[in-house]
């Protein structure tokens, strides 16, 4: 049981050493790893000087002298993961987490919850680095818990004599945020529900502390946040929410005594106190940056939790400086080799296939069913390439799919990359509805994905990379998607590139855009150098290629003779601004290709869609769709 007023007081209370009649168990919490525990910059400090980040070692360091400290004491040491924890970088996704459980098996996690991101390999990717792991990945609102046996709903662990319950709770809303092939065979019920249900076991079990696991996430502007649904909750009863944040399902968690949460990458120095329920909220920053260190104390009799203490000047978290650290040397040289095979995985070059492995599709069909000539774009003889941001896809709940769908559909174009997925599981929806495409999507953003779609009778994909998954801080944690395809048409056969990116937005941005400008521009060189020049880039750029010279990122492609924009011509003209909202109408969205794959004299059409006339307006087209307009490259590909 907890003393609600020991928790609030906890920092004044607490503020001294724990006296000798106390029980503490220090209390170490990971989230939002994202495969990364490899060195960085700490570019988000300082985007010019950027101090030193240390690998994954120096956490197994602390962690280690951490045991020993405590070893003669009646303190103990607890370590959670809060979720997502392998993808978003090149070592943790290239043999699709094994070597990052491997990394949390050495440093003796305790338990984790899985976060969204953690689905990206499937139901039976999960399960085996459940099997990987030593320890439990906990789920407790799973609905067909038999077909996850190995997967816990919570466990009870003791340390120093204390029973420590820790449950894990998977939002019930995952089916919004991760693809259909990848959530196959879990479903999952209320959180609420769940809670209500699970509690009283671990009690009844034993449990003298519970401890939610959940990469429900806590939002940015949580004041904010929190303040709005205090207003929508007062109108509903408790069965009818649906849980959209760490600080909602904390409200509701009676019984409980902490949150850990991951989810979002947003860290707090100080955690959440939820007045109705008594309920602390923990959330690190992301990405291997931080981690969470506090203590829990507990009465030396009774077992009772009476409170914690932050660690470090009133924080909990801790910024794994090189300042404020020391590595492992033999855990470091472990990281760098691993960190060494997966690039050399991940960015290893496409294997082409020989002609006669491809079949040829060259004689194009429209589709007949549409004939409006504003949405038809289909042409013989010609590959259609577009490029467009969906806003926040889906900027309407019900009714984007099947809208953007039907023109999809009407427009029948070959090849579209589309920006800004926020709810990637709403584009399996989408696919759904387009049986003659396949698609691939980011597998490495940290949010805000990337996709491509095609024809799947007319191109062969060949290999799927981000590039800069390593290093995406520039490029605002959206790597580009590049996507490798064949297309063969008789005896001829094109090999292409196409790399789908979205620059980081607004003023506030464009060092980010020029740096990312550069990376993306030597990459591409090394690329041609090597022999291979066929690369299409496309996306948006967030910048207008009319912009002055101080306030554009295009420099380094407008000095190399190799690259043009297709759409240089159009940006003069207002009316055909891809972004034509007041009183900012621009032309934010490019299409960049080497002229040794589509020279000037290939080029069909270079477009602006008007996507708007339609469906009826403008007004009309922002609300299902997006506020970008698409734009469109139609090139013969071959003389």
């Amino acid at each position: 049981m907890k003393n609600n007023f020991f928790l609030f007081c906890s920092f004044v209370v607490l503020s001294a050493s724990a006296s000798e009649d106390q029980i503490v168990v220090n209390l170490i919490t990971t989230n939002d790893l994202h495969g990364q525990i490899v060195g960085q910059k700490a570019w988000f400090m300082n985007p010019e000087y950027p101090p030193d980040i240390l690998d994954g070692s120096a956490l197994y360091s602390y962690i280690q002298k951490l045991r020993q400290d405590v070893s003669s004491t009646n303190e103990d040491v607890l370590l959670l993961e809060g979720g997502n924890f392998f993808q978003g970088h090149p070592f943790g996704l290239a043999d699709s987490g094994r070597t990052m459980i491997e990394w949390m098996n050495h440093i003796k996690y305790d338990a984790l919850v899985p976060g969204g991101y953690d689905f990206i390999g499937g139901a039976s990717n999960l399960l085996k680095l459940n099997e990987l792991a030593d320890f439990p990945f906990l789920i407790s609102n799973l609905k067909k818990r038999k077909n996850f046996d190995n997967i816990k709903p919570y466990t009870i662990i003791p340390k120093s004599g204390v029973q420590v319950g820790i449950i894990g709770i998977v939002p019930k809303k995952l089916d919004e945020v991760v693809l259909e092939q990848n959530r196959l065979g879990f479903t999952f019920q209320s959180e609420i529900e769940t809670l209500d249900y699970w509690v009283p076991k671990m009690k009844k079990n034993g449990a003298d502390i519970i401890i939610v696991l959940t990469s429900l996430g806590v939002p940015w502007d949580r004041e904010e946040v929190y303040k709005e649904f205090l207003d929508s909750v007062r109108v509903k009863s408790k069965s009818q929410e649906n849980i959209n944040n760490a600080l909602e399902l904390g409200y509701f968690s009676e019984g409980v005594d902490l949150i850990v949460s991951g989810g979002v990458s947003k860290g707090y120095p100080t955690p959440w106190y939820d007045p109705h329920s008594h309920v602390y909220i923990f959330q690190n920053y992301g990405g291997g940056t931080e981690f969470g260190h506090i203590q829990l104390h507990f009465d030396e009799k009774s077992h009772h939790f009476i409170g914690y203490e932050s660690v470090v000047d009133g924080r909990v978290g801790q910024t794994l400086l090189a300042d404020d650290f020391t590595y492992d040397t033999h855990m470091s040289k472990w990281i760098q080799s691993h960190l060494d095979w997966s690039l050399k995985k991940v960015y290893g070059p496409p294997k082409w296939k020989i002609p006669y492995e491809i079949s040829t599709q060259c004689e194009k069909t429209s589709n007949l069913i549409h004939t409006n000539p504003t949405l038809n774009v289909n042409k013989q003889d010609e590959i259609e390439i577009i490029t467009w941001n969906t806003e926040f896809f889906p900027a309407h709940p019900d009714s984007t799919v099947p809208v953007l769908a039907s023109v999809i559909d009407g427009m029948d174009a070959d090849m579209i990359a589309f920006q800004e997925i926020r709810f990637t599981g709403f584009f399996s929806s989408l696919m759904s509805r387009l049986p003659n495409y396949d698609f691939i999507v980011s597998q490495q953003s940290s949010f805000m994905d990337q996709a491509i779609i095609y024809k799947k009778d007319m191109f062969t994909l060949v290999n799927q990379s981000e590039i800069f998954a390593e290093d995406d801080y520039n490029f605002a944690g959206r790597p580009p998607l590049r996507g490798d395809f064949q297309y063969r048409c008789g005896e001829e056969v094109l090999n292409f590139s196409v790399i789908n990116l979205h620059m980081k937005c607004c003023d506030s941005g464009l060092k980010r855009r020029q740096k990312a400008a550069l990376m993306l521009h030597k990459y591409l060189d090394e690329e041609m150098e090597s022999g291979y020049k066929n690369f299409i880039v496309l996306g948006d750029w967030n910048d207008d290629l009319k912009d002055k010279d101080s306030e554009h990122c295009f420099h380094p492609f407008f000095d190399d003779n190799r690259f043009y924009f297709i759409n240089q011509e159009l940006v003069y003209d207002r009316s055909k601004a891809s972004y034509p909202k007041e009183p900012y109408i621009s032309f934010l969205d490019h299409i960049l290709v080497s002229k040794h794959m589509i020279p000037r004299s290939k080029i069909n059409r270079a477009e602006t869609l008007f996507i708007e006339d339609y469906l009826g307006g403008f007004s009309i087209y922002e609300k299902y769709i997006s506020d970008h307009r698409p734009v469109m490259l139609g090139f013969v590909p071959f003389d």
